[in-house]
Order: C-alpha cells, then sequence, then structure tokens
C-alpha cells in the first residue's frame, strides 16, 4: 500500500509520551514509545551474548556456516563481528533455528522494493511491530532538543558493514555532504525531509554520534527517520563509494565511466550505490544479494550477513535463515501455482486477492501452508476523485459542486458492489481514517454512503442540473449533456477497479448521467493524471492507519493523485500550480503546523481538524473499506505473526517490520 508514499500518524496509541518543556531540550528514556535504551544482550539464563556458547541451552550462537569459516580462519570469531551492544530482537513465539532457504515470490517490475521490504528494513530508528510506536534501531539513543529543531542520534558502537568495514559518523556524513546535498546525484531533496521547505544542517560531533540541525522545528522527523527515507541515511558506505564519487576521485572517474560504458558519473555512482543489483555493495541488512538477476539465473539470491548486528534474546546472533531466493514471475497464474504447491514461505503480495482464496484455501493441507490476517492500511479500496481543477471550466464548474458530489456518492450502490466485486468483504465508507486509528471520523466515514436514488436525484436537481433532454440526460449549464470518463488501471495490485468503475458507471447513467468506464495501463494514467486530464478516476486510497504521514486521502499533499495543480501550489509555496479554496489551504496551513511541532497532542488535535475539514467539504467519494485481508505462511516457516498490517506503502514496509531476521524454518 504508506509512506506507500509516505512514516507515523499511523499509530492508534500515542506515539510521544514526554512533556516538552518549552525551548528545553529533551531526552526520550527507553521505557517510553521512542525507546532508546534496549536491553542489553541476555540469554535466558543470564549468560553472555558474546558467542562463547556458555548462555542457554543451546551452545551455537551463530550460524553453523559461520561457525566453520571461523574455524577455517575466513571470518574473524562472532565477538568481534557484533557491536558492544547488540539490539535485542525478542522473536513472535520462540528462539530459533538456524538454517534453510527461504523462497520467496516477486512480480516481474519494480521488485527490487519489495526485495527491501523483506530483507532490508534498517535505520536511525523504525517502527514496531504493531505500528504503535518507534524504537531504537541503528541509533541507540537519541535526543530532541530547541522545541524539534535539533536531533542528536547516538550510534550504536562496534557495528560492521557487511564487509567487516566498521560504520560510523562518517557514513552518515558522506550520505549528507555527498549525496544528499549534492545537486547532481540529488537534484530534488525529499519533501519529507526538510522543514519549512529548508533541508537539514548535519554535523558530526564524534564517530558516533551525529546532530541533526533545522532553522525551523520538525516535528514529524523521528516518523521520517523510521519510515519510507531511513534507510538512505545508513545506505552508503563511504570507504566503498567514495572511489565512484568525482568529488573523491576527481582524476581517474572518467576512466571508470568509460570502462563501464556509461554517459556520466552520476550514472556510474547510482549503479555501483544500487544495492539489488550490485553484489560488491557493503550493506547493513540482515542479507546481501550475491546473485542478481541475469546471466542465466532465474533467481536472485541473497546470503546471510555475517556481521549483521542484531540477535536473539538468547544472544544468538541473526539471522536465523541461511538465504534468500527470490523467484521473479511474470505470470501470476504460474505463482498462484506455486503457491498452492507451497513452495513459498511467506507471502503477503501479489497474488493474495480475494478471487483467490478459494483456491488457496482449498490447497492449504496439499501445500503444507496457512493463513494468517492481514489488515489492511489503504483508507478505502476504490476512491472516485472528480477532478475539481479540471481545466475544461465547465466541467469545472459542474465538479466542484458539493450538491452534485453528494448525489452522485448516494446512487452508488455500494453493497451490491461489495457482495459482487469484493466477494462480501468490506463495509461502506467514504475517506475517513479506520477505526483503529485515533483520527477517524464518524461523519467522514458514513456520510452518503446509504444508497438512495432519490436522494440521488433530489441533490442532481439542488445542484442546479434538473433539466434533462429527451432521453433522460442531463444538461449542464452550457445545455450539453453532463459527461463523465471513469478512469482506472487493472494492474496486480488493483485487479477489481474495473469492474467497480463499470458498476459506478452504470449507477450514474441511472440518474442520468453520460459514464463510461476506461482502464489504462499504469504508466498512461500517472500520465494522464500529471498531466491534469481525467474527467474523474477511481483507485485504492492511503492513510487508514497512517493519516499524518500521508494524508493524500483527506487534503491534497505531494504524492498524491488528487488535484494535481492544488498539491503544485502547495509544494511550491504559492509560486506553480493552482491556489485551491480557502477550506483546503487552511488544511495545508493545519498540515504545516503539524510539521512543525513535537507535541503530541497538539499535532492530534491540528489533524483531526484536518480531518474535520475534508468532512464538510467531501472532495472524494469512497466506497469500500477493505476488511481483513490474509497472508500464507508454510506450517514449517516460524515466527510469522498472526497478524500483519498490511501497507503497500514506505512507511510501513510490510513485513520488514515484523523482523524477517527472526523468521525461521524448522518441521516442528
Amino acid at each position: 500500500m504508506d509512506d506507500p508514499k509516505a512514516a507515523g500518524g499511523l499509530s492508534r496509541k500515542a506515539f510521544v509520551r514526554t512533556a516538552v518543556a518549552a525551548g528545553a531540550a529533551f531526552s526520550l528514556p527507553g521505557c517510553q514509545f521512542f525507546a532508546t535504551d534496549p536491553q542489553k544482550p541476555r540469554s535466558r539464563d543470564g549468560g553472555a551474548a558474546d558467542g562463547s556458547g556458555r548462555a542457554g541451552g543451546r551452545t551455537e550462537k551463530e550460524a553453523p556456516v559461520l561457525a566453520a569459516l571461523v574455524r577455517q580462519g575466513k571470518l574473524p570469531p562472532l565477538k568481534d563481528r557484533l557491536p558492544s551492544n547488540p539490539l535485542v530482537v525478542t522473536p513472535v513465539d520462540r528462539v530459533g533455528t538456524y538454517g534453510g532457504i527461504w523462497h520467496s515470490l516477486l512480480v516481474s517490475g519494480d521488485y527490487a522494493a519489495w526485495m527491501d521490504r523483506q530483507q532490508r528494513y534498517n535505520g536511525l530508528l523504525r517502527y514496531n511491530r504493531d505500528w504503535s510506536g518507534i524504537i531504537p534501531d541503528l541509533a541507540e539513543s537519541y535526543d530532541v532538543g530547541k522545541d524539534g529543531r535539533e536531533y542528536v542520534f547516538r550510534l550504536r558502537q562496534g557495528v560492521r558493514w557487511s564487509d567487516g568495514h566498521p560504520f560510523t559518523a562518517d557514513d552518515i556524513m558522506f550520505w549528507y555532504d555527498d549525496l544528499f546535498m549534492n545537486d547532481e546525484l540529488t537534484p530534488v531533496r525529499p519533501t519529507d525531509m526538510l522543514s519549512s521547505g529548508k533541508p537539514p544542517k548535519v554535523e558530526k560531533i564524534d564517530d558516533h554520534t551525529v546532530v541533526f540541525r533545522y532553522d525551523t522545528p520538525h516535528g514529524l522527523l523521528p516518523r521520517v527517520l523510521a519510515g519510507g527515507y531511513g534507510d538512505e541515511i545508513i545506505g552508503k558506505p563511504r570507504h566503498y563509494l567514495q572511489r565512484f564519487h568525482r568529488k573523491y576521485n576527481p582524476d581517474g572517474i572518467a576512466k571508470l565511466v568509460k570502462n563501464a560504458r556509461l554517459d556520466d558519473w552520476v550514472q556510474l555512482f547510482l549503479n555501483q550505490a544500487d544495492w539489488s543489483t550490485n553484489p560488491d555493495l557493503p550493506v547493513l541488512s540482515a542479507w546481501v544479494v550475491t546473485s542478481p538477476l541475469g546471466n542465466g539465473l532465474d533467481r536472485i539470491i541473497a546470503k546471510r550477513n555475517p556481521y549483521f548486528w542484531k540477535v536473539d534474546t538468547e544472544g544468538r546472533q541473526l539471522p536465523y535463515i541461511d538465504e534468500i531466493h527470490y523467484y521473479v514471475m511474470a505470470n501470476l497464474e504460474a505463482a498462484l501455482l506455486k503457491t498452492q504447491n507451497g513452495e513459498f514461505g511467506e507471502v503477503d503480495r501479489h497474488i493474495n486477492i480475494l478471487r483467490n482464496k478459494p483456491v488457496l484455501a482449498r490447497s492449504r493441507k496439499q501445500g503444507n501452508y496457512d493463513f494468517f490476517d492481514l489488515t489492511s492500511e489503504l483508507v478505502n479500496d476504490a476512491v472516485i476523485t472528480l477532478n475539481l481543477t479540471h481545466k475544461d471550466p465547465v466541467k469545472r464548474q459542474i465538479y466542484r459542486n458539493k450538491d452534485f458530489r453528494i448525489g452522485l456518492s448516494y446512487a452508488l450502490n455500494r453493497q451490491e458492489i461489495i457482495n459482487t466485486v469484493y466477494q462480501r468483504q468490506g463495509e461502506p465508507w467514504q475517506t475517513s481514517p479506520r477505526r483503529e486509528s485515533k483520527y477517524y471520523n464518524e461523519r467522514l466515514a458514513k456520510q452518503y454512503t446509504a444508497y438512495d436514488v432519490a436522494k440521488a436525484n433530489a441533490y442532481l436537481d439542488r445542484a442546479g442540473f434538473s433539466r434533462r433532454d429527451g432521453s433522460g440526460y442531463r444538461l449542464g449549464p452550457d445545455g450539453n449533456r453532463i459527461s463523465i470518463l471513469l478512469e482506472c488501471t487493472g494492474q496486480w495490485d488493483s485487479p477489481a477497479l474495473p469492474d467497480v468503475a463499470d458498476f459506478v458507471s452504470r449507477y450514474w447513467r441511472e440518474v442520468g448521467l453520460v459514464s463510461e468506464p476506461r482502464v489504462w495501463n499504469a504508466t498512461l494514467m500517472a500520465t494522464r493524471t500529471e498531466a491534469n486530464l481525467p474527467d474523474a478516476s477511481i483507485d485504492v486510497d492511503f492513510g487508514g492507519l497512517n493519516i499524518l504521514m500521508d494524508p493524500r486521502a483527506v487534503f491534497p499533499h505531494h504524492g498524491t493523485e488528487h488535484f494535481v495543480p492544488w498539491v503544485q501550489w502547495y509544494e511550491s509555496g504559492g509560486k506553480a500550480g493552482e491556489k485551491p479554496p480557502a477550506p483546503i489551504r487552511r488544511q495545508m496551513t493545519l498540515y504545516d503546523e503539524i510539521r512543525t511541532t513535537v507535541d503530541e497532542k497538539r499535532q492530534d488535535e491540528l489533524m483531526r481538524q484536518v480531518v474535520q475539514i475534508a468532512a464538510e467539504e467531501f472532495t472524494l467519494i469512497g466506497v469500500v473499506l477493505p476488511a481483513t485481508g490474509y497472508g500464507i505462511v508454510r506450517n514449517d516457516f516460524h515466527n510469522v505473526p498472526k497478524s500483519m498490517i498490511a501497507s503497500t506503502g514506505a512507511w510501513y514496509p510490510t513485513p520488514g517490520p515484523t523482523d524477517p531476521h527472526q523468521y525461521f524454518i524448522s518441521p516442528d
């Protein structure tokens, strides 16, 4: 589904439990949601976590394949590979056993994004498993000062890259000075990393301490670092990449570019920094890609990182699983058959759609697998966006009429759509965050969701469009039939949308509108949306559990598919796009204040105001709240939670926050 794309605001519980004295710095102790002082790694009987083999009932503290390399003198002892205070991971069910291959499904296309979720969710901070708070990761602790203008991060000492080289503050400074602030490598800086449109100043205090300083407070930075952008900051090893950077290799860079048959050093650098295609790039993740796709391989292979810096509660180095084999498949029917045969360890994307569940359910015994629950992060499985910024002034006038939109909403038989398209799964819903969210708004969830053709016609008449032609079609202010071309895609992650669009168009024709569905491929749809061409579109929408960080369902925000000229105006500070109406501008002002306060109670107050304005303005029409979904897990594949949040956005990169490095394979 974030943070796609967009960290925080997704929780139903309090994110920050700290009292902030005005103007004073404050520290976030480990007993609070922003835990910053995790327990020392101890075994269950109090033994050491140093690889000595003295702790607990298990003598092995590392994978046998690594222990063999240590005995052969090809790898340092475990105590020299772990940090002084490794991060302790509590297994979901039980301490696991080492070994095995995780066979995993990928769909052709943007497969690196899925791999990233599965093996590479690391950052200075991270989300806990149920998305209720932020916990330390590579930053062992951190302080927030000057009302959110200063963040001091203390790095976990002794962490090493997968090649054994130390990870230090120099690596973060390399990211900042030579990537983030380099206009060639980062021509547009990520909005979420900015405060009042300005980037931070990042400084090294010592080898294990860095400080981010902003001119104005950045109240959401911890959520940003725990979400979609966190791995960028800690994923650029200076000792390896500086050779491919013009600043550090001015004399030799031209030769490297030529030898690689590339046009410039920027592409060379980006290629070398790509963990999914460059097996030589040192990483901090639990597994390292050793065999990228290509060269006759039908899969991508990733093997365990011998220097991974996390341990279980008995001090045993993670990950448990030796290798991940990713099978990149273009044919979803073939992928479904492999899943039925039990060939994949865990699946939570691509083929676990509603229409496949009966087939998969019948094959559970044969395939030796079962289901687990997936709670969707989506605010709605089908949101209709009438283009309120349409280039045609007549259509713009019609679509901006709230009574017109209310009439269209009453015309929808949502329950029929749910019964027919979604196999009776889901409930009629507009665009409120889910009930589990502290930002849930009953009015925004349920207003105008009843199927009532009489009310639909009454509101359409009230909107000023009671006049009809001889065929019964309503006429607009220009005397022409009111028409709506309803556009959508039908790709693998939203296969139901064309069917929904068919139903919606039929319902609208029944109340006197000319309406037809049109299905585009995803690329063309994105191009048309960016050019502000559609009459109306229908798509999934995000923010069900994460509206604070991904508010596109309640107001035009960056990364949105809704009302592009308004988004451009907002992002440019009024220099581009189109000035939105006063209520939308009010939402933007409120959200800007959210970004500049660290007081969670104040953030909540402001966000609820944003949501309430969305209820009053009713700019989007929702169809169905997603029901609880399902994932597939083999019966010999353990420590996968019985319930997991399903997010396709980057803010909660499913299944990353559930700690796949503590999954293990065992027949019992």
